[in-house]
């Protein structure tokens, strides 16, 4: 079975990236204000970022400060359903 070693993996995340932030594309917006959950964290040139899966199965990176946590949700990710 697929394991990520994160102590935020599972954790419930909404996205709410900045207005015109250059660091996001459309597919950010797209799903911007949706609840997904965290599969990873990964620190690039300074800056933490989120792998955020979708119910759809989409995989979304996010800047980790702009994501609503909810720590006190079940975790879970796609990964965990059969």
């Amino acid at each position: 079975m697929h394991r990520h070693r994160t102590p935020l993996r599972g954790v419930k995340a909404t996205p709410h990236p900045k207005p015109d932030d250059p660091a996001y594309t459309a597919v950010n917006y797209a799903y911007a204000g949706q609840t997904g959950h965290i599969h990873e964290v990964v620190e690039i040139a300074g800056r933490s970022l989120a792998k955020v899966g979708f119910d759809d199965r989409k995989i979304v990176y996010y800047l980790l400060d702009d994501l609503e946590l909810d720590e006190s949700a079940k975790r879970s990710t796609f990964h965990d359903v059969s």
